[in-house]
């Protein structure tokens, strides 16, 4: 065999996997989290997140190397970061909404069964289930709405789908634009969040469903926000409970078997607790979680901000979450 037949038979290196994703729906991160490259990955699937440059007006491409990252698509010039009209508070600024990265170093399993499933095949299959599990926990840490499925948007435009004929009206009835107050993902936060995801490590159960609630509530769903918080509220007292179950007298201990959050409360009370939350509040919950969920009764706006405010508290001195 000559040295032209070797080179034939020889398969062709493999080709390093790099893409362009563009969020579902853009992130606000620190600017101290753009530049770099962070290691991540979903389930088998391992690759690493370069982040664009900090550059006006809309970003700079991610360098990296041996990569040549196009600028521009078709003569329009790629957004990689957005400033959108937000309220930032001054200890987290300067931030920035991150439209896209670039996923590269993509490792996959070899699929003996199926060949054409390579590392840009798998990453195209679990590139949303990724997004999701980091923009949950994006969410858990900054109170950001990321749910790309249920957008809801800083500008709404009033009376769309109307055509009227009397009075006679041109166009639209007016625009409500909504300026919101974000709390950016830090370069830290942003790093460990990467690192969870690809460890497949999840955010607590119950801050999980205070995120739902309060998605619901921007949602207009009043009841559905009363009753994951509630259920948020219980997870966190029964962990309380179990944790601290030396603490309680004899016939609060008995009486765990089978409680509900209303008799959770009271033995927690009874047996002296102490929460930053009043038991009061924790009461207004539980009774706002019995109507929602048995007489099918949601409270009215101002009730609903106040209850998810004392879910959201008890958690928040209760509950200690660790990305990475």
């Amino acid at each position: 065999m000559n040295e032209t037949d070797a080179a034939e038979m020889t398969p062709p290196a493999a080709e390093t996997v790099t893409a362009i994703y563009e969020l579902p729906v853009p992130i606000w991160v620190s600017c101290a989290a753009l530049g770099g490259t962070y290691p991540s990955g979903y389930g088998t699937v391992q690759f690493d997140v370069a982040m664009p440059q900090d550059r006006a007006p809309v970003g700079g491409p991610p360098v990296i190397d041996g990569v040549a990252v196009p600028e521009s698509f078709d003569g329009d010039l790629v957004a990689w970061t957005t400033e959108y009209a937000a309220w930032i508070p001054k200890e987290f600024q300067p931030a920035t909404a991150l439209r896209r990265i670039v996923i590269t170093a993509v490792k996959a399993p070899t699929d003996t069964a199926r060949s054409w499933r390579g590392p840009d095949q798998q990453l195209g299959e679990c590139i949303k289930f990724w997004f999701d599990h980091v923009r949950s926990w994006a969410e858990i840490f900054t109170g950001q709405d990321l749910d790309p499925d249920h957008r809801v948007y800083d500008a709404e435009t009033l009376g769309t789908g109307l055509t009227f004929i009397a009075p006679l009206h041109e166009g639209d009835l007016g625009v409500r634009l909504t300026t919101r107050h974000i709390q950016p993902v830090t370069a830290a936060q942003w790093q460990g969040i990467l690192a969870a995801v690809r460890a497949g490590k999840e955010p607590p159960l119950e801050n999980l469903l205070i995120r739902d609630a309060n998605a619901a509530f921007a949602r207009g769903s009043y009841r559905r926000a009363i009753i994951d918080a509630a259920t948020a509220l219980e997870l966190t007292l029964v962990r309380i409970l179990d944790e601290r179950v030396g603490e309680l007298p004899e016939r609060q201990r008995a009486r765990l078997e089978g409680a509900t959050l209303g008799r959770y409360i009271n033995i927690a009370e009874v047996s002296g607790f102490e929460f930053d939350v009043t038991f009061e509040n924790l009461r207004r919950l539980n009774v706002a979680r019995n109507d929602a969920v048995h007489r099918a009764q949601a409270p009215d706006y101002f009730e609903t901000v106040s209850l998810l405010e004392v879910a959201g508290d008890f958690l928040g001195t209760s509950v200690r979450i660790k990305a990475g």
